[in-house]
């Protein structure tokens, strides 16, 4: 079997999440899928592809979930996407073994399930799942000297913990450098362009921190000295008047993904979601 048709394969047994897990192995227990391996595909060329399309995997065994046939399979990276795992790995121990892919379940808690009192930043770690990784600090005096202004302490959490990548595969939080960016680029086009807000560093002027998918566009409405209560403005594609919402970014994110009544959600119904990784480990992707 190809890579191609393999990742086609894979893409099946994922969308839509609805979908039941059924093995076709002799002898394998339910609630799993495992996909045909040739012997003729480039296990460290898979590896690439998959984390090229899911992010960058889990990897070690300190940070890989329970999988099926733990103990005869030797697994080496899962990537997450919504209630499904993607996992690969070798029968046996060493690069001996014949290459292994298999689709198991993958289990998040719902928003209603969630502990009273955790934080936004919490809550968005608790639904996605995600393992916060060491990273490098963020020169946070640096970035709101270049910028111009101090920015809120819950987005300069939200960056540290999650990096850069793309919540349920479809909302991208900005990172500093490229927020610097597009906030220099949007004031380069005046005010008329952006009513009824101006954009930064106009007095009460937009600041953009986030994106997705669909080309909608999140800012922080600069208003007042206190970042912290900065309200979100979300606008369609391009430069438009938008909607207001008195909260912070995280707390805009976390109901976004969570709340399928929110006027600006996901644009299906994900069973489950996730973070998906774009800045993990250089080697993340390596198998050898």
């Amino acid at each position: 079997m190809s890579d191609h048709q393999l990742l086609a394969d894979v893409f099946t047994a994922l969308w839509p999440d609805v979908r039941d897990l059924t093995c076709r192995e002799p002898g394998h227990s339910p609630g799993h899928t495992c996909l045909s391996v040739s012997g003729d595909v480039d296990s460290g060329e898979l590896v690439a592809e998959l984390s090229a399309r899911y992010g960058a995997p889990l990897a070690g065994t300190d940070r890989l979930p329970p999988l099926p046939g733990s103990g005869r399979v030797d697994w080496t990276f899962a990537w997450p996407f919504s209630n499904r795992w993607v996992a690969f790995g070798r029968t046996g121990h060493g690069t001996g073994g014949a290459p292994v892919l298999v689709i198991a379940p993958r289990s998040t808690p719902d928003a209603e399930q969630l502990p009273a009192g955790l934080s936004w930043l919490e809550r968005l770690v608790a639904v996605t799942g995600w393992e916060p990784r060491t990273a490098g600090t963020v020169d946070w005096p640096a970035v709101e000297s270049s910028l111009g202004t101090s920015l809120p302490s819950d987005y300069k959490k939200l960056v540290e913990t999650f990096g850069e990548g793309l919540f349920s595969d479809f909302h991208q939080v900005f990172m500093p450098d490229d927020l610097i960016r597009r906030t220099q680029w949007g004031a380069g086009y005046g005010q008329a362009s952006w009513e009824p807000y101006p954009p930064f560093p106009a007095p009460g002027g937009l600041v953009p921190w986030m994106g997705n998918e669909h080309e909608q566009s999140f800012f922080w409405i600069t208003e007042g000295p206190d970042p912290d209560r900065w309200p979100v403005y979300a606008t369609e594609a391009g430069p438009v008047a938008g909607q207001r919402f008195a909260c912070t970014a995280t707390e805009f994110l976390f109901r976004s993904l969570t709340d399928p009544q929110h006027p600006i959600g996901l644009p299906v119904a994900l069973r489950a979601h996730w973070f998906l990784d774009t800045d993990g480990p250089a080697d993340a992707g390596r198998c050898g």
